[in-house]
């Protein structure tokens, strides 16, 4: 145990931790933060040099997209790009991994910060885009778990909401909905069916994030290796060197019963 050097400011950190206290009077006021003391020369110049590479880095253009991706609801294309190239390479992770495959992609608009422009895509791009480093996992849901996903799922889809409603998923899901209850659902094509379900989503998500309690009670729950950010990154990468465009178009995964 450290010695403590003040005695005397012991004693009257105990003296006034005995007694208690009324608030009379209460003011707030803003204070400027300036700074006092000069940034240190040396410091600086160890920094520059990475300050540079990772400046340089941020700037280089990796790809080139077709049109501008957004979020949106009942779908949009930023979601529906994501959520798609994470059921492919999260399940060519999975496949390696443990040798199995999931059923879907879940993600949440709220974790896209802006959207894709059309034109030039930089790398910094896409870490303004995904900035958190949120993990690829594969959460195992009960069928009771699974419905009460698509119910959120519905309950959030809204006619001309904000850019964090709705909520994106992979386009091998469709869902149909009335009066934000889902009517249909069929993934690959066959309606749900009695079984467990294996959802691919953020480690954010899959600990209750955006309230989607759904995942709270898994079955199980296993790492993909592998951070929502750097799929996105390999897959515009990836495509300029086939020599294509990013892109992605809105196809009526979720939609409105007529």
């Amino acid at each position: 145990m450290k010695e403590f050097r003040y005695p005397y400011l012991l004693f009257v950190l105990i003296l006034f931790a005995c007694k208690s206290y009324v608030v009379t009077n209460k003011q707030s006021q803003n204070n400027p933060v300036v700074q006092t003391e000069p940034i240190n020369k040396e410091v600086t110049e160890i920094i520059a040099p990475y300050k540079e590479e990772l400046e340089k880095s941020m700037n280089d253009v990796i790809g080139v997209s077709e049109r501008e991706l957004t979020t949106g609801s009942p779908e949009g294309t930023l979601g529906n790009l994501i959520c798609d190239l994470c059921l492919r390479l999260g399940n060519d992770n999975y496949a390696a991994l443990h040798n199995d495959t999931a059923d879907f992609v879940l993600l949440n608009n709220g974790g896209f910060r802006t959207e894709m422009p059309s034109g030039e895509i930089t790398r910094g791009k896409i870490f303004e885009i995904m900035p958190f480093e949120n993990e690829l996992v594969v959460v195992t849901l009960s069928i009771e778990q699974t419905v009460k996903l698509f119910e959120y799922l519905a309950n959030k889809t809204v006619k001309n909401g904000t850019r964090k409603q709705g909520v994106p998923i992979s386009g091998n899901v469709m869902v149909e909905i009335l009066d934000k209850t889902p009517i249909e659902v069929l993934v690959n094509g066959i309606r749900l069916r009695g079984r467990p379900y294996k959802v691919i989503t953020t480690d954010y998500l899959a600990n209750g994030g955006d309230n989607m309690s759904f995942f709270l009670s898994p079955i199980k729950v296993e790492k993909l290796e592998m951070k929502l950010r750097d799929a996105i990154l390999w897959e515009v990468e990836n495509l300029t060197k086939q020599g294509k465009k990013v892109t992605a178009n809105l196809d009526k995964r979720i939609r409105y019963a007529q």
